[in-house]
């Protein structure tokens, strides 16, 4: 049952693999030519010092636990544009009608994420090779495979989304961490196997609750505890347009997270710069970027509503309903970059703080500006983006210049 389930599975993780590479090959290409000498060496060579250093002393034990997160956040990353692959389509459906025992789904499950993770394992066993040194004993080795099996068991949580599990991931690299900082060996054996066995805990716990229907005890509590409903305080359009972020993970968090890693950056390059002559057309660039990551994700709420126009025809909602609320919903996310760019600078007062609230408000215009390219510019949206985002640039260093 074993083998042709597996190889049923890799047919469609290979076939869906093969067409997503085929429509994605232009970022392929892309990477070959902005990465330094080889694209695919280089950061799996840096991948396997981070997987490395999650266990080498001298950390802490707040260093270790961040490099484990770290580790399970590249993990479940790398895992989420595979998730529809690891899944298996229809067909699984058809599977939970047949009498397929527990331990080969798990056996099937762990086969295909050590096939999507094949790269990975590459850089795992390279960092491997270092931790193996015979004077530091077994425990760094023992204590990686742990790190290894946390973040497979997180990349399971986003493959099956059984988010529950994530508490025993979180749980364990906190052990982990606590059992590299300890000084006893006994200790630190201890810490190692109490990490392993509340992961494991938590995720068969997780696992029985999600087969026999979850959460049907929060439902019921709910009146009885006074635990808050999200639908009360959160405006039924900012939960939609959550959930279709949330069901687009990889391109919303993409997005998102560049915008806000940007804002960083640049806050951290100006304070380098000491707030001299480059500080303002930095930030102004650093804007009109931003806006351009977050613009994108106008495409992702519009087709979102295309693909429901027919049901929401039906409804009693006003002219222009969703595209009034996608704007405001964007220009709230926008206001996280802006304010980790603008806020260190604010504190220097004086004429700074109305050029900063004033490029702040210009921003917001320049996302509202960018709807009409993305969303009718065809085609040639990329270019009309860049074009607009560029006059903006120029208009807003020739106002500041005055």
């Amino acid at each position: 049952m074993y083998g042709c389930l597996a190889r049923l599975r890799l047919e469609w993780y290979g076939r869906l693999g093969r067409d997503l590479l085929a429509r994605h090959w232009q970022w392929a290409l892309l990477a070959t030519l902005l990465v330094p000498g080889a694209p695919i060496v280089a950061p799996f060579l840096k991948f396997s010092v981070l997987l490395g250093a999650v266990v080498a002393p001298g950390v802490g034990m707040a260093g270790h636990a961040v490099l484990a997160v770290v580790i399970d956040l590249a993990a479940m990353l790398w895992i989420m544009p595979q998730r529809r692959a690891l899944l298996g389509g229809a067909f699984m459906d058809y599977v939970a009608t047949l009498p397929v025992g527990r331990r080969v789904r798990l056996a099937v499950e762990a086969t295909m994420l050590a096939v999507a993770n094949g790269p990975l394992l590459l850089s795992a066993g390279l960092a491997a090779g270092r931790i193996a040194a015979p004077a530091d004993g077994p425990y760094p080795v023992y204590c990686f495979l742990g790190v290894l099996g946390l973040a497979a068991l997180a990349q399971h949580a986003v493959v099956t989304r059984r988010l529950v599990l994530l508490v025993g991931v979180v749980v364990g690299d906190v052990l982990l961490a606590a059992g590299l900082g300890a000084a006893s060996p006994v200790e630190r054996w201890c810490l190692l196997a109490a990490a392993l066995v509340g992961a494991g805990a938590v995720a068969h716990v997780g696992s029985r609750l999600a087969v026999a229907g979850g959460q049907w005890w929060l439902r019921r509590a709910r009146p009885a505890t006074g635990v808050l409903d999200r639908a009360r305080f959160v405006p039924p359009a900012l939960h939609i347009q959550g959930g279709i972020l949330a069901d687009r993970p990889v391109l919303s968090v993409f997005r998102i997270g560049a915008a806000v890693a940007l804002a960083l950056g640049v806050a951290r390059l100006v304070a380098l710069f000491d707030f001299d002559t480059r500080a303002v057309p930095t930030m102004i660039v650093a804007v009109a970027v931003i806006g351009l990551l977050l613009a994108g994700l106008y495409r992702t709420l519009f087709d979102a509503h295309r693909a429901a126009a027919g049901y929401l025809a039906t409804l009693p909602l006003p002219p222009r309903y969703w595209p009034l609320r996608d704007t405001g919903f964007l220009m709230l996310i926008n206001l996280v970059p802006l304010a980790i760019l603008f806020r260190p600078q604010a504190r220097q007062g004086g004429a700074l703080l109305a050029v900063f609230a004033g490029l702040a408000v210009a921003g917001q215009g320049l996302l509202v500006l960018l709807r009409w390219p993305v969303l009718r510019g065809g085609r040639y949206r990329l270019m009309l983006s860049l074009l607009l985002a560029a006059g903006w640039s120029g208009a807003a260093m020739a106002a500041v210049s005055r």
